[in-house]
């Protein structure tokens, strides 16, 4: 019996580290980390990725802190480690939003704002329908195993109370959130340059025709102009999806390597 009780406590360190990271990532993953999850379904998938994770690393390392100061410290690394792994990953995104804000504000929908189901915050409506398409081909291309991949395998590289955060663990962080405002001027680009000639059409007009109200009947021309490209960057988001996958897995693992 006393053999038993020396297990766990030898074990219950470690089992809190790996619990520490794992919740962490889920708070800041995609997926994971929406509004609509219960905070009770999130902490009990942490504790059964818990339960299957830490065994395995039992067998490869011990982990037996000194004292409550070091195991305190300790778990505060692994939620910055958690964190951090999981900001990489909702980058993207938070850039696709961002990028729905720019056109929504050039379409004159930038008022107009809707419940996220998956934040529970006010967005806008743009944004919220592009993160909704995108999170529909990342659900039907299977493209969330990465993230289940993440939670698993970013334990073999960063073992538990190993992770030194260098300089390069900064950089990379601070290189993912300029990829963010890079990539939102990417995914909006074409529609913005497309509103941008219809606005120059619209102008043109109301110099030929000085006696239209322009303003009457430009803001619905602008209006259905712009449904007209969200249907069919419906089409441009199906394309640019690869792309999208392969810089969530380059940003992630950027980070992963920097700590």
């Amino acid at each position: 019996m006393f053999t038993f009780i020396d297990k766990i406590s030898q074990l219950t360190p470690l089992y809190l580290l790996v619990f520490s990271r794992i919740s962490a990532m889920l708070v800041t993953m995609p997926l994971f980390s929406f509004g609509a999850i219960n905070v009770r379904v999130r902490v009990l998938l942490a504790f059964i990725l818990t339960l299957i994770i830490t065994p395995l690393l039992s067998q490869q390392m011990t982990y037996m802190p000194v004292h409550w100061l070091q195991l305190v410290l300790d778990v505060l690394r692994e939620v910055l480690v958690g964190l951090m792994v999981g900001y990489g990953a909702q980058i993207i995104f938070e850039a696709i939003m961002i990028a729905g804000t720019y056109v929504g504000f050039q379409l004159g929908l930038a008022i107009m704002n809707v419940i996220d189901p998956t934040s529970q915050e006010n967005m806008p409506i743009v944004g919220n329908f592009w993160v909704m398409v995108v999170l529909m081909f990342f659900i039907i291309t299977n493209s969330h195993y990465f993230l289940v991949e993440t939670l698993f395998f970013n334990f073999k590289i960063i073992k538990p109370s190993t992770a030194v955060f260098h300089a390069a663990a900064g950089q990379a962080v601070i290189e993912t959130g300029k990829m963010m405002f890079d990539l939102a001027i990417r995914f909006a680009a074409p529609v913005m340059v497309f509103i941008l000639l219809f606005d120059v059409a619209i102008s043109f007009m109301a110099r030929v025709m000085p006696q239209m109200n322009i303003f009457f009947v430009s803001l619905p021309l602008k209006i259905a102009f712009g449904i007209f490209l969200l249907i069919v960057s419906l089409n441009i988001f199906q394309g640019l999806f690869a792309y999208i996958i392969d810089q969530m897995q380059g940003m992630v693992g950027q980070i992963i390597r920097g700590i």
